[in-house]
């Protein structure tokens, strides 16, 4: 197995609405009580310092004298579910969705009401009701307009929603509006960046000078939301651009102003990850970890890279960790964990633990399956497990579906990886000459994955065809084939 050196999609996301829902605290902050602010800045600097545990304390201080605060409320929800407290964090998001709709009663184009209310719904899995939401959101930003063409702020909310909805390219013209009308204002000019970023065929270039006049405008002293820009510029660097030296620079920028970030730690990890700085990244992890040691992502990640490095011991205590901090309704990333567990100790001769792991793996398949039944990357997880528990048929048997599921045009790595995993299967069990078509099946239609290419190599060989085989195992060594 090769350690997974993609950067995570999640950090994108994350952070796209951690920027998004700062703006909005923001703004909605400045309206509180001193001794209400007093407990926001205390929880402001347990995120800092790396302590989740200790803003959610200071949340419910905050709660104490405003018990009706729905921002704090959100605030505290959202860092309920990071800790992986799903049910408090839940009941949480439903206290404040009550209050949200008595309030939007009262006042119907109240457009950032509908716009919590929106996100709120997002993370409680309410997808249908969060975009109704998000269009009652679009529809009161657009009566402020109308009041108001010069309205900056409502013209950012606007683009807001759009990009929420997915309409991309109408969503950076509102940002653009609203540069036209405010050319210092830099949240336009930050959205802006983010989307032109992120869509893809987006001109990179574009986005980071939208990014670089963002962090030109910020006030020196505003170094949460400084940060925040060097962080996402440097994901834009790193996962549109695979501009790794630079996205190292802008990372290293928001950690001078943010040092206490363990997320940004991590992401400046995988940075020296690609890179091959591998000592350099186990100790980015390492400072993640030791800012917020409940970090069950950080863990995990760690873990896969210290079986890149075949460190596979030290793994092993990684993975442990990651599994014990894993929410237990969290079934797609048990059974991945678990998966990997089971390979790493696979490599250490301890196979009776190994395939204890890799059943844990398939059981928590199963339960994510039965709850997302068409994700094809949780039967692929299941054909894994089953191959390495040497339940061949079964195996084949889930990956033929997800051959059947997968997309017919194009590059899809799930076909390319099920065509590789039935070929497996099939090899093992004596039947080289049907694991021959599944890896020229593999190969046609992902031709530089070394794996399909070595196991074609292996069948050839077991069928005697010799010059092929080692014409097949040295293409697999050119693309740097590893067990």
């Amino acid at each position: 197995m090769n350690g997974d050196k993609r950067i995570s999609k999640k950090l994108g996301a994350k952070l796209a609405l951690a920027l998004l829902a700062l703006a909005i605290i923001c703004i909605t902050a400045e309206a509180q009580e001193n001794t209400t602010e007093y407990w926001i800045d205390r929880a402001d600097e347990y995120m800092n310092n790396g302590s989740i545990e200790g803003a959610v304390s200071a949340y419910d201080e905050a709660l104490k004298i405003d018990p009706d605060n729905t921002t704090i409320l959100i605030q505290k929800a959202l860092e309920l579910s990071v800790l992986g407290r799903v049910n408090e964090s839940s009941e949480t998001f439903e206290r404040a969705l009550s209050l949200l709709d008595e309030n939007l009663l009262k006042d119907p184009n109240d457009a950032k009401g509908w716009q919590w209310k929106a996100i709120i719904l997002e993370h409680l899995n309410r997808q249908n009701e969060s975009i109704t939401a998000y269009e009652k959101t679009l529809e009161a930003f657009n009566n402020r307009i109308e009041k108001n063409p010069k309205d900056a702020d409502a013209w950012i909310g606007k683009g807001n929603v759009l990009t929420n909805l997915g309409k991309w390219d109408e969503g950076r013209d509102a940002y653009n509006k609203a540069i036209e009308i405010d050319p210092q204002n830099y949240h336009a000019w930050g959205r802006k960046a983010e989307v032109i970023g992120r869509t893809v065929g987006g001109d990179i270039n574009e986005s980071l000078e939208a990014y670089d006049r963002t962090i030109e405008l910020i006030p020196a002293g505003n170094a949460q939301e400084l940060s925040g820009y060097w962080m996402s510029k440097a994901e834009v660097l790193a996962i549109a651009g695979g501009r790794w030296v630079e996205a190292l620079e802008a990372i290293n920028h928001s950690l001078e102003l943010d040092p206490k970030s363990s997320s940004k730690w991590h992401f400046k990890a995988t940075i020296l990850s690609e890179l091959e700085r591998k000592d350099e990244a186990i100790e980015a992890f390492d400072e993640g970890l030791r800012l917020n040691a409940e970090d069950a992502e950080n863990w995990l990640w760690k873990a896969n890279l210290l079986v890149e490095m075949k460190r596979y011991n030290e793994s092993l205590e990684a993975y442990d960790k990651a599994i014990e901090l894993i929410a237990e309704n969290n079934s797609e990333d048990l059974a991945q964990s678990w998966f990997s567990k089971g390979w790493a100790l696979n490599k250490t001769d301890r196979t009776d633990e190994a395939k204890a792991a890799f059943q844990k793996s398939l059981e928590f398949c199963d339960t994510a399956i039965s709850e997302n039944t068409g994700n094809i990357r949780l039967l692929q997880q299941k054909g894994l497990a089953l191959f390495e528990l040497g339940r061949y048929d079964e195996s084949i048997e889930v990956y033929d579906q997800v051959i059947r599921k997968s997309p017919s045009i194009g590059l899809d790595t799930t076909a390319v990886s099920a065509w590789i995993g039935k070929g497996d299967s099939l090899r093992l069990q004596g039947k080289n000459e049907d694991a021959l078509e599944a890896y020229n099946k593999a190969i046609e239609v992902g031709p530089n994955y070394s794996n399909a290419w070595h196991g074609k190599g292996e069948a050839q060989k077991a069928m005697g065809q010799v010059h092929n085989a080692s014409m097949s195992l040295l293409v697999a060594d050119k693309l740097a084939y590893d067990e």
